[in-house]
């Protein structure tokens, strides 16, 4: 039933975008009754759905209040528009096309993230006379759509709010970056507390300063650190062994080389500028 609800609350975003753009109501003043008319327009109920596959069948149809109040041309033309889109977007990635802007592409995101729960394909066909439209979905698609529209974090999870549903990230460089996620997300936080992970999400930005206020998570995954690499993770201690390794020592091959190093001569004046230090540093405080 999570997937079910997750695919028509997703599907329901990409159908209400696609007829918002195309009804060109964006500069419109009355925003109620626009999203109420696009809401009527694409109302389906769920007619059928099949048990016992590998694969689950979902069959829709407008509702009946539907049919009788709007155009079967002008609602099909939405349905149409929105397969039409994915699919020239699966083929042009690249090119910029104005219907497909970032809320259309996060709308697909919201669908997409079932491939991260074991949904390998989603096949969408839809019957226009005698010609149906079908159109594929898989995990390939939705990453060059997160690739256009998330922000890609990595970093170490060293605060946690479970109750605001918030984490931060300390990235290898830079301020730290806050992070909200959601309650089905909480389990798999819960098991990377103290972990590096990679975060993708929405960026929201703050509009007077243009700088990232924070990401609403899409998804999260721990990552394996290399602790060869320079950015590993600087409050996690190294071993010797790794300190060994990273800066390249060697065994002393001769133990007459450490001879004379320390602690040096009797009378090397080490003594005098210490004392000379703080002689200098009481007369400076006296003179302030």
């Amino acid at each position: 039933m999570s997937y079910l609800s997750a695919f028509l609350s997703g599907f329901q975003k990409v159908l209400y975008r696609t007829g918002f753009l195309l009804l060109g109501r964006k500069d419109n003043a009355d925003k109620t009754f626009t999203m109420q008319h696009l809401r009527q327009m694409i109302d389906i109920d769920l007619v059928d759905i099949t048990h016992g596959s590998p694969s689950t069948v979902l069959s829709f149809a407008r509702t009946t209040a539907s049919q009788s109040v709007w155009d079967d041309e002008e609602v099909i033309h939405i349905f149409e528009t929105a397969l039409i889109n994915l699919n020239e977007f699966q083929a042009f990635p690249d090119v910029v096309n104005p219907v497909f802007d970032r809320e259309l592409l996060l709308a697909w995101s919201t669908i997409g993230h079932l491939f991260l729960k074991g949904v390998s394909r989603i096949t969408f066909t839809l019957y226009r006379n005698d010609d149906p439209l079908r159109v594929r979905y898989t995990s390939r698609e939705f990453d060059l759509i997160r690739q256009h529209v998330l922000t890609t974090v990595e970093g170490y999870m060293f605060l946690t709010d479970l109750r605001r549903r918030r984490i931060s990230l300390q990235p290898h460089s830079g301020n730290a970056v806050s992070c909200v996620f959601t309650e089905d997300q909480e389990p798999d936080v819960r098991s990377m507390i103290g972990s590096f992970v990679r975060v993708m999400g929405e960026a929201v930005i703050n509009p007077a300063t243009g700088t990232l206020r924070y990401l609403r998570t899409h998804s999260i995954e721990p990552l394996a650190l290399d602790t060869e690499s320079t950015a590993y993770d600087f409050w996690t201690s190294r071993t010797i062994d790794e300190l060994t390794r990273q800066q390249r020592v060697q065994p002393v091959d001769n133990i007459e080389k450490l001879y004379g190093t320390w602690p040096g001569e009797t009378d090397d004046g080490f003594e005098q500028f210490v004392e000379d230090l703080r002689k200098s540093g009481d007369a400076e405080e006296h003179t302030l």
